[in-house]
């Protein structure tokens, strides 16, 4: 026993320093860990759109500008977002490589929305957004703050700050029209993040300061519809040295005036010039000359793709021109149609997803997934009955094996059952796309294409859809978790986008087995997709001519439809050419379903195969309709090419596509020499509003309020046109409360305007009401709230050779 105790007090001799020692070690252990440095976090400053503005349904840019005072990052900064079409939240993903003590700008594009600090969060995560550290934001929000407006959004370039800040004027005369002034350096270096301008206007300023990818937004910006304005006078060289290609005009050096009388003409105002005014002279390579001062062009309009490009041949902040009463009518016409689509009063929302809403109840209709045919359900079925019953029955019993019934029946339940199930899913066993295509032909062999594309996941897990790099995406809802109607974040995600140099990819999380995954895309660059070629002319008697169709596809089911009427051409193949004719309808029809005229459906048919055609035609009809558009000519077609621009999980699958071809054209109205236009052929546009309130329907109803407004009809640029007689009708009843008045150019002054018989003016008389030769303005006068619809305006006359 006391040998024992003094063994133990040596083991414990030994074992406390040991001890000891260890207690030390971990002590210093944890305190070398409690003292490894902890992030500091990172400095983020945030600017939203375009000078802090964003509009409404349209992408805007923003720059995220980080600085890393302790570390390096290399990670991922995200946006999570709610989703604007509802459900669960929406996650942006960019990544991003921060050295220690730098500062680095990242740009990301977004859909337009208001958006707080109750409907998206920013973070910065080291490592990936899946699995990485969370840095934490020291300095700066976490959250992007944007106010939406719908206003008409003008970005100005220009060396005196003061540039087109006349432009303020037009909101005294019913408008809305916002001016931001830019430097070059804040300029976004992607199309869809120009998205929300409506017009770029450039002054005296130095083009070539802008970098090349600068250089390319602005002129995919103009391919989708932009209006570019190029003005500097004297500066008009340096203005327009990037944007040559574009430019109506050959600069060819200056010019002094001493009189401006084309403006004084437009504007119907009185502008003295106390000593010559210095301009730009320049000789016109194509487009229409809206105002000229003997031979020297001042304004200049050239159609590029589906946007404009403005020559202005003086600098717009000198004096008196900077300062002219009259300016705030000349720019109305230059401005149009951007003050039309964006004028508030037109009421109405203009939400991104609200404009492809109807098109996402279609896309669950994939074509190569068809229901599984009834009358071999009920024979598997009958089968069943039969084997399970009498002939199973029979067998044992022979056998002398009947209590085994209770072990094959149930398993022959299940064979059974597992067939019929297999029947029905045989179409289902893989990926599957299912996407619509609006191809919109500007027809000079571009086009810009937009897609609402679903994709059929058989079995769950994440999916991932490859796109191009220059898509935007907005993911649908899929009508699972909270609508979000209080605009509130969700506080869940199962969407990523991952904005890539090279592409663009959508993930979708936690998708269950037999569903369906869906978004709309929109491509921001142009593609050579062709274009139709329509020779045709167009008279009192109706249209005639030809169509030819120059894409690399063969087109079905092609129509062309001018004045709310259908022309059916039928199958286009490529490098086909078709005759069209038929009568005009001189009166315009209200509300038409062109969906419905163009694929006529009873509800007696069995099977209705042209639902989504009508679907996608009716929809793309509504949108023209709510942005001031709709009455241009176009042509339609159709075709089902197979493959697809997407891929998912890095494969190609199996695609319905339909692509719907679009393009706007125009009828001859001169055949020889003699000029010819038609009742509905000139589309009208506002250019003062003067209204309490206005609303168009995409019908062309109007709906206005006490007030009055300006409009004008353009005639087409017809070299040496002379015309002899003009007809105005009204379309329907004119109410007592309306009166209108035509503006005599002779006079300078308005005269009354009575409709109630078809007025006509001959003899010379036409000619006093037409402006610069090719402009008619009426006047309408409202004293209570009416509905109202534009007169039509026919001319004839002929060439003077």
């Amino acid at each position: 026993m006391e040998g024992f105790q003094i063994e133990r007090t040596r083991v414990v001799r030994w074992l406390l320093p040991l001890l000891l020692a260890l207690c030390v070690a971990i002590q210093a252990l944890a305190g070398t860990v409690g003292a490894a440095p902890v992030s500091s976090g990172v400095e983020l400053q945030i600017q939203a759109g375009i000078d802090g503005k964003t509009k409404e349904g349209r992408w805007f840019p923003v720059k995220f500008t980080l600085t890393s005072p302790s570390e390096d990052i290399s990670g991922d900064l995200v946006v999570q977002m709610v989703n604007p079409s509802g459900g669960k939240d929406i996650t942006y993903v960019k990544h991003i490589e921060l050295p220690k003590q730098s500062t680095k700008s990242v740009w990301m594009s977004l859909p337009g929305m208001a958006l707080n600090n109750r409907n998206n969060v920013v973070k910065l995560y080291q490592g990936s957004s899946d699995g990485g550290t969370l840095v934490p934001i020291a300095k700066g929000n976490d959250y992007i703050e944007t106010t939406v407006m719908r206003s008409t959004q003008v970005g100005v370039l220009a060396r005196d700050p003061d540039t087109l800040n006349f432009l303020s004027l037009l909101n005294t005369q019913g408008y809305d029209v916002s001016v931001s002034h830019l430097d070059i350096a804040d300029l976004p270096t992607e199309t869809m993040m120009l998205d929300s301008l409506d017009v770029i206007a450039m002054n005296d300023v130095a083009s070539d300061q802008l970098g090349p990818e600068q250089v390319q937004a602005i002129h995919g910006w103009v391919a989708r519809g932009g209006s570019l304005i190029l003005a500097g006078g004297a500066g008009y060289s340096k203005t327009a040295k990037a944007f040559e290609s574009l430019s109506p005009v050959t600069y060819q050096g200056t010019a002094s005036l001493s009189q401006l009388t084309s403006f004084e003409s437009l504007a119907a105002k009185e502008l003295k010039l106390t000593e010559p005014f210095t301009v730009s002279s320049a000789a016109v390579k194509s487009g229409d000359v809206l105002a000229q001062e003997g031979q020297v062009p001042l304004l200049v309009q050239r159609e590029v793709e589906k946007g404009r490009v403005w020559y202005v041949g003086y600098d717009l902040a000198l004096q008196p021109l900077a300062s002219w009463t009259g300016n705030a009518v000349l720019w109305e016409q230059v401005l149009q149609p951007q003050l039309v689509a964006s004028n508030p009063k037109n009421g109405g929302q203009n939400h991104m997803m609200n404009r492809y809403w109807d098109l996402q109840y279609i896309l669950d209709f994939f074509p190569s997934m068809n229901p599984p045919s009834f009358f071999l359900l009920l024979t598997l079925f009958l089968v069943y009955v039969l084997l399970a019953a009498p002939l199973l029955y029979i067998l044992l019993k022979k056998m002398d094996k009947r209590e085994w019934a209770w072990v094959v029946i149930p398993v022959l339940s299940i064979v059974s059952s597992l067939g019929i199930f297999a029947a029905g899913a045989s179409d289902k066993s893989s990926i599957m796309t299912h996407t619509l295509n609006t191809l919109e032909l500007s027809g000079s062999g571009q086009g810009t294409r937009s897609a609402a594309t679903a994709v059929f996941v058989p079995s769950g897990g994440t999916y991932e859809l490859q796109l191009p790099k220059s898509a935007q995406v907005v993911s649908f809802n899929d009508r699972r978790g909270s609508m979000n109607q209080n605009g509130q974040l969700a506080g869940t995600t199962d969407q990523y986008l991952f904005m890539e140099p090279e592409a663009t990819r959508l993930a979708w999380t936690d998708v269950p087995y037999w569903s369906v995954r869906k978004a709309l895309i929109e491509h921001a660059e142009s593609e050579p997709l062709g274009k139709f070629e329509v020779v045709a002319s167009i008279n009192n008697n109706g249209i005639k001519g030809e169509v030819t169709n120059q894409t690399k596809s063969d087109l079905t089911n092609v129509n062309v439809f001018y004045n709310r009427q259908l022309f059916a051409i039928g199958d286009l193949k490529a490098g086909e050419k078709r005759a069209i004719s038929g009568s005009v309808n001189t009166m315009p029809q209200g509300y038409v379903d062109y969906g419905q005229i163009m694929f006529p459906f009873t509800h007696h048919a069995r099977q209705d195969e042209f639902n989504r055609e009508r679907q996608m035609v009716n929809s793309y009809m509504n949108r023209l309709g709510n942005a001031g558009k709709g009455g241009e000519a176009m042509v339609i077609g159709w075709s089902k090419d197979e493959e697809s621009l997407y891929q998912v999980n890095g494969k190609k699958t199996q695609s319905d596509q339909l692509n719907m071809w679009v393009q706007e054209v125009e009828f001859q109205v001169v055949q020889g020499d003699q000029i010819s236009i038609p009742y509905g052929y000139l589309n009208p546009s506002m250019v003062q509003n003067n209204l309490q309130q206005m609303h168009t329907e995409p019908d062309g109803n109007m709906y206005v309020s006490s007030g009055d407004f300006t409009f004008e009809y353009k005639l087409p640029v017809i070299q040496g046109a002379e015309y002899d007689t003009l007809r105005i009708q009204s379309v329907g009843a004119l109410p007592p409360f309306l009166s209108l008045q035509i503006w005599n150019e002779t006079k300078k002054d308005w005269d009354p305007l009575d409709l109630r018989a078809v007025f006509v003016l001959q003899d010379g008389r036409q000619n006093d009401v037409l402006i610069g030769g090719r402009t008619i303005r009426l006047k309408a006068t409202v004293m209570q709230d009416l509905g109202f619809r534009y007169p039509q305006v026919a001319l004839e006359g002929k060439v003077k050779r």
